[in-house]
């Protein structure tokens, strides 16, 4: 798909602005945080956190070694150097961001789609062990 020079250079600026950023720091505990939470959660150590939240931390895990391999990588093409990058050299690199943050996109829908699937598997747990509470307290005052 041909690339309009427009699009390339605000997509280059987008980039330099998230090279330079002060925020990296940031950045890392935005990826670190959430892996931080999910290993709290994990600790209940129960079937649902095991296989819910066991599965998200894989999911999560994959994100940051994608930002670790590429992410990084592809934005070291973006600081000032001393021969400017090629053309080529810059359709590359944002091509190769933009990939990659597709990726994490697909990974994080996949990281909340399983917390969902937790919760919706909690409450129709909680709602058939109330029903059989109740059915249990039913039978129990048909023997008084």
């Amino acid at each position: 798909m041909p690339v309009t020079e427009e699009a390339l250079e605000k997509a280059y600026a987008f980039y330099e602005i998230w090279y330079e950023a002060p925020g990296a720091a940031l950045f890392h505990v935005a990826l670190g945080l959430p892996m931080v939470a999910l290993l709290i959660k994990l600790n209940r150590w129960t079937e649902s956190a095991m296989f819910f939240d066991g599965s998200c931390i894989a999911l999560h895990l994959a994100t940051i070694i994608l930002y670790l391999s590429v992410h990084i990588q592809s934005l070291r093409t973006f600081p000032p150097r001393e021969t400017p990058p090629t053309e080529e050299e810059r359709v590359e690199a944002v091509r190769v961001l933009a990939a990659a943050n597709a990726l994490v996109g697909i990974l994080t829908l996949g990281i909340i789609g399983m917390q969902m699937g937790q919760e919706y598997a909690r409450r129709v747990e909680d709602k058939e062990q109330r029903e059989i509470d109740a059915r249990n307290l039913g039978e129990s005052k048909k023997d008084i």
